[in-house]
């Protein structure tokens, strides 16, 4: 039986690849770049307006390579265009364990937004489009929170922190990256150090103090 054969290009990827999506079959590591060509292709698609054709490309990159931001970010873009309101929720709540920096969460942060705008909770929606303007100003989370006040005929988004933690928190929704994929890359980190790959040991560290601001990890980041 052949084995699995996944496009991973980086040591963060393998651990997260290995801890959350393999279970008991083996795999390889692809030799060819299979992920590319699709995102690419999907680009291409979406420029043209064919959001199904693109969805296809960011699924079998996805399939490639299921830890890619990328192509999650590509499938759910795809699903808002297609009106898929239950899809873009499901891959929204599976890319949350692949956010690896501060951008990629305020993307779950936006994407959770408009889900639970379709789904007519505008408290909740606006929580997390304001909680996403904490890792990353966006000009799209203003213009939903803007859209939100008119709606609503009030200010929605007149929240401080606390208060807007404890509405994501009354929903289930987590208020910070997920601990466990931070141990994963500081592993990762520690592994590709260990075998000598400066550059991949500093871009797992990297990604670790990009979410928790730690202090040790920025001293590693320093040493190396």
């Amino acid at each position: 039986m052949s084995k699995l054969k996944i496009c991973l290009r980086h040591i963060s990827e393998v651990f997260l690849y290995e801890y959350y999506c393999l279970g008991k079959d083996e795999y390889e590591i692809s030799g060819e770049d299979t992920l590319t060509p699709h995102k690419e292709k999907a680009k291409e698609l979406l420029l043209a307006g064919n959001y199904s054709g693109a969805q296809k490309e960011y699924l079998d990159a996805h399939f490639d390579n299921p830890v890619d931001m990328e192509a999650i970010l590509g499938v759910i873009h795809c699903c808002k265009q297609l009106g898929d309101v239950e899809g873009e929720y499901s891959y929204t709540t599976e890319s949350y364990n692949y956010c690896c920096t501060r951008a990629e969460l305020a993307a779950y942060y936006r994407n959770l937004g408009w889900y639970y705008l379709e789904k007519y909770e505008p408290e909740i929606s606006a929580a997390c489009y304001l909680y996403s303007k904490y890792f990353e100003e966006s000009k799209q989370a203003d213009a939903e929170l803007e859209f939100l006040k008119k709606a609503v005929g009030r200010d929605i988004s007149n929240k401080d922190l606390p208060q807007i933690q404890k509405i994501l928190g009354d929903n289930k929704i987590p208020t910070e990256a997920n601990s466990v994929t931070l141990a994963l890359l500081y592993k990762a980190a520690e592994e590709a150090a260990n075998t000598g790959d400066k550059e991949q040991a500093l871009d797992c560290y990297r990604m670790v103090y990009d979410l928790t601001a730690d202090d040790e990890v920025g001293k590693r980041i320093q040493e190396i």
